[in-house]
This record gives C-alpha cells, structure tokens and sequence, in this order.
C-alpha cells in the first residue's frame, strides 16, 4: 500500500509538470512564440511545433490521470523529456551559438544545468514508474482467473 502511493505521487508530480508547462506556455503564448521562433529547429516546424507543444503536454499530461492510459501517458512524458534533455545538454555544450528557453511559468529562470538535473530527475521518475506499472499490470494479469 504504501509502495504504490509513493508511486502515484511520483506520477502526480509528472502530471503536473506537463500540466503546468503547458498551461503556462497558453497563458503568456507571445512570449512562448517569440522563444520558439529563435530556436534551433527548421523553419517549417517551428510554427507547427509552437502550436502543438503545450496542447501535447497537456494531452500526456491527462493521459497519465486515468490508470488505463498512464503507462501509454508516461511513455510519452519519458520520449518528450528525454528529447528536451538531449536539446538541454547540447545548450550546456555551447554546441548552438544561442540557446532561447521556451518553457513555460517560474522554469524560464532555471539555468541550463538546473533545467539538465530537473529533466534527470524527471526521467529517473518516469523510469521507476514506468517499471512499477508494467510489473503491477504483469501481476494483475496473472491473477486473473481463466476465462475473466
């Protein structure tokens, strides 16, 4: 009992990390759109990418909410934050000659490395949940009785 309160504490936290980005990404979206439009990325995708951005983490974000769909949302949230931590580390790497933030609310004032061991200790919590999950799903399967 215990055990699986602190893991959907540790869910909750990703839920609201998406939540929160993405919502604070919607409310102040001139200055989300001016930060993407300075990114590294090519220019047909940064329009779409502004758009889609904060609707997908909060999309994720309540596909983690419902236990049918939260392994599916968790995997989403590792795939996206693993990709944000890899464009994270190549910032740290001064491999781009500027490197905008455009999260969302109180993260813009994180500094690269902080914004790097945020996102670790994000991943680190999508990969223990996403262990405790299949592992409580593999259960709930076996304990099923033939023909349920």
């Amino acid at each position: 009992m215990k055990k699986e309160l602190i893991y959907e504490l540790i869910t909750g936290l990703l839920v609201l990390l998406f939540l929160y980005t993405g919502l604070s990404k919607l409310l102040d979206f001139k200055n989300f759109e001016i930060s993407m439009l300075f990114q590294h990325l090519p220019a047909w995708l940064t329009i779409p990418m502004t758009y889609a951005l904060p609707l997908l983490e909060i999309a994720v974000a309540a596909l983690m909410i419902p236990d049918k769909s939260r392994l599916t949302g968790i995997y989403a949230f590792l795939i996206m934050m693993t990709a944000f931590t890899l464009y994270v580390g190549a910032a740290l790497l001064h491999l781009f000659p500027r490197a905008p933030c455009a999260c969302g609310g109180m993260l813009k004032s994180l500094g690269w490395g902080q914004h790097f061991i945020l996102n670790l200790l994000f991943i680190v919590f999508a990969v223990i949940s996403i262990r405790y999950y299949r592992t409580k799903r593999k259960l709930t399967i076996k304990q099923k009785p033939y023909g349920a």
